[in-house]
């Protein structure tokens, strides 16, 4: 074996052991990143409350994550829709909130479901809790689709979420 050879063989030696010891940092990274994000991302708690017709619905939520800097909630109670904005800071006590009434529903539900629970952390990034707590990439073009399928434009917006303007 020539000196040229021995010396491509020592360089390729130390080109592996770069690589898995960069792959393996880049996988201890992106578990700590997992890790701050679990910490750090709000995970509302909503309990319901009784609702009368055609008036506004009372809900508990209590925040058992990080901040949620702001948040939105469309909620399907017997026959009717309710829907509002919501703000909790980090770890917050249950919070009494009242949803106001939207429009009457398709459909008669016999318990009360969460159509669409969407938050925002303090970083700016979305949530939807409906879904098991995806993170949201574009959460103006995801919400004009959630309302889209609901039949609820122009009905609602979460401006504080989505980051529009109000007009």
């Amino acid at each position: 074996m020539s000196t040229e050879q021995v010396l491509v063989l020592v360089a390729a030696i130390a080109a592996v052991w770069a690589a898995f010891f960069a792959t393996r940092a880049d996988l201890a990274a992106r578990r700590a990143m997992k890790r701050f994000e679990g910490a750090t991302k709000p995970v509302p708690n909503i309990v319901f409350g009784q609702a009368a017709p055609g008036q506004s619905v009372e809900l508990e939520v209590e925040n058992l994550g990080g901040t949620l800097a702001a948040g939105g909630i469309i909620v399907h109670v017997s026959d009717e829709l309710y829907a509002g904005e919501l703000s909790l800071p980090d770890k917050a006590p249950p919070r009494r909130i009242s949803l106001p009434f939207v429009v009457k529903a398709w459909k008669r539900q016999l318990e009360p479901q969460c159509l669409v629970l969407i938050a925002r952390d303090a970083t700016g990034r979305c949530w939807d809790y409906v879904d098991g707590g995806k993170r949201i990439k574009n959460p103006r073009r995801w919400l004009s689709r959630q309302l889209r399928d609901l039949r609820m434009q122009g009905m609602i917006d979460f401006p504080k979420v989505t980051g529009k303007e109000t007009r």
